[in-house]
């Protein structure tokens, strides 16, 4: 493939990511195999909405970050693209196919004009070799790289993920032609044998392309539910994971019952850009076997107790979560595992079981009080601003016998001592951050203030946004970043001067990040991450854009600067004469 055909399939893929929807499933992810395990669907025609309607367009892009020697040629490569056939309008897929035999990525896009887009090809692309099978056409890149297939109204380009070596590696299908073989009633046209490739592989990924473009209906990944609803939701990007392909690959090495465990588990996530924020809603799909255990046990609540007793009007970040551990012994046996695992243990005299009961599942992370400070380095002298931060973690104790069992253990033996309630290390350790060990709480933190402050309950934690605690109230899992806090603690002095006002830009886009996880019910877990962005009238892709220009204009200007200080450099040694010789001195 030519450069100017790489750059083509890259400017297409970024413009897929910057700028196709409708409110039933796209027409292109009839194309996705149900064997996918990671796709990634983009829906241009509404980002390119959001990002049209705040003034930004492709023009507009180029003149912001091209020089003016460059905007004509970057401008006139934008026209190709555009009058190249594609449709720029139509939804875009990047598939990950995982196989037994064969993996590889697909990048799958509409065409307006496939005529359009085949002149667009013999012009871009050396060697253009035009080759059709059944009711597609193709070009196969240099080197087997990949393969560019299309009918008239899908382009699919796809690429083994393993490389060249694994390719040619692979056993021809039976009952390809070769390459250069007569027209066969399938309809493959003769190509002249110097420009068809003849490396194996490349019949191996027709095979493949021809088997996509015919994927029956319960073969596509829109025949599964999880995926099918992801599409529907119109959001401005999609996320699809679908674990199983990949350990069903793997066959030889997972357990035996794990395929079953699993079946029907699946991962999709939403993102949609809105005004000052990005919103992620995530759904996760548990198969029949896997919602079993966890109606077994039920919703544990995450306990806030927990964390509005830390003591900090200075909170920069939270994660508070509710899990029953015993789910994962459930788990474990179902594939047959619990068998290693507590052989694995036998030495310490415990049991999987034994170790889960032990807590209770219900803990929390706290970091606060974020700074910047300047500390001496032993090895060279000099001082260095370092991030410092105060945290604390904790959790709660489950089955008291069996945590006594767990510290009593010859695996701790040696290393704690029971006092009371209490468990104290038998001798001190430096460097260790402070600890407490009771029959009711294991907790951490980053001294021993603190924690003795959080375990009194004298503190109380402060300037928490309360509307979003009260959200997390109920359910399993909430987290929390400031961003704003954290950013803020950077000094100037540790940026480069001429980087300081972009860096005062990424001071000023980000607010902070929540994140909840609701209950399961019954067949899914619903959970939401947004990302705030301080300015809350402006939509976020816009914001992201804007910066993302300014990053650019900077990168290309400190290259130009460093391309100058180089010649500069040439120029000063070309000036050292070099042919004086060196005559010694002699002794008196």
């Amino acid at each position: 493939m030519t450069r100017m055909f790489s750059k083509a399939l890259l400017a297409a893929s970024a413009i897929a990511i910057l700028l196709s929807s409708c409110s039933k499933v796209p027409e292109q992810s009839k194309y996705i195999p149900k064997t996918a395990s990671i796709v990634l669907s983009v829906n241009s025609k509404e980002i390119s909405k959001k990002l049209i309607t705040n003034g930004i367009t492709m023009d507009k892009l180029f003149a912001a970050v091209q020089e003016k020697d460059t905007l004509s040629e970057a401008q006139k490569f934008w026209k190709d693209i555009e009058n190249s056939g594609l449709d720029l309008q139509a939804n875009s897929f990047v598939s990950v196919v995982y196989g037994k035999t064969q993996s590889y990525v697909t990048l799958t896009g509409g065409l307006k004009d496939a005529a359009k887009f085949e002149d667009y090809l013999k012009k871009n692309v050396n060697n253009f070799s035009l080759q059709t099978k059944s009711d597609f056409k193709y070009i196969v890149e240099e080197k087997s790289e990949g393969l560019i297939a299309w009918n008239k109204e899908t382009v699919i380009y796809l690429k083994g993920i393993e490389g060249d070596a694994m390719q040619k590696a692979m056993p021809v299908p039976q009952g390809l032609p070769a390459p250069d073989a007569p027209e066969s009633e399938e309809g493959t046209t003769a190509q002249p044998a110097a420009l068809v490739t003849t490396d194996a592989s490349s019949e191996v990924w027709v095979a493949e392309a021809d088997h996509l473009f015919h994927l029956k209906k319960e073969e596509t990944a829109g025949s599964i539910d999880a995926f099918s609803d992801l599409l529907k939701n119109n959001a401005d990007l999609s996320l699809y994971v679908n674990p199983e392909p990949i350990y069903s690959a793997q066959a030889a090495m997972m357990p035996a019952n794990l395929k079953t465990l699993l079946a029907g588990c699946y991962y999709t996530g939403a993102v949609n850009f809105d005004k000052g924020k990005v919103v992620v809603d995530g759904t996760s799909y548990a198969g029949k076997d896997l919602a079993a255990i966890y109606k077994k046990y039920g919703n544990m609540e995450a306990d806030l107790d927990m964390l509005e007793k830390y003591p900090s009007k200075n909170i920069t970040g939270f994660l508070v979560y509710g899990f029953d551990f015993r789910m994962i012994g459930d788990i474990v046996k179902s594939t047959g595992l619990d068998g290693i695992a507590n052989m694995g243990l036998q030495s310490s005299g415990l049991t999987l079981d034994d170790i889960l009961n032990a807590f209770k599942g219900q803990l929390v992370f706290v970091a606060s009080d974020f700074e910047m400070k300047k500390k001496l380095s032993l090895y060279t002298g000099d001082s260095t601003a370092a991030p410092e931060s105060k945290w604390l973690f904790a959790m709660k104790v489950g089955d008291k016998a069996a945590f006594d069992k767990v510290m009593k253990s010859p695996m701790l033996q040696g290393f704690f001592t029971k006092q009371g309630d209490k468990y104290v290390m038998t001798r001190e350790m430096p460097g260790m951050p402070a600890l407490s060990i009771t029959d009711k709480l294991v907790a951490s933190a980053s001294d021993s203030v603190l924690l003795q402050s959080y375990l009194a309950g004298n503190g109380k934690a402060e300037g928490l946004d309360n509307g979003f605690v009260s959200k997390i109230k109920g359910n399993p899992m909430g987290a929390y970043v400031n961003f704003e806090k954290i950013v803020n603690t950077i000094p100037d002095s540790e940026i480069p001067e001429d980087g300081r006002p972009l860096a005062g830009k990424f001071k000023n886009l980000l607010k902070d990040m929540t994140a909840v996880s609701k209950s399961f019910d019954g067949k899914t877990q619903k959970s939401e991450i947004v990302l705030n962005f301080k300015d809350e009238n402006t939509n976020s892709l816009v914001q992201l854009v804007n910066l993302g220009t300014e990053a650019a204009k900077y990168l290309e200007e400190s290259k130009k600067k460093d391309a100058a200080r180089s010649e500069a450099i040439d120029s000063i040694a070309e000036a050292v004469p070099t042919d004086t010789a060196f005559v010694p001195v002699e002794s008196k």
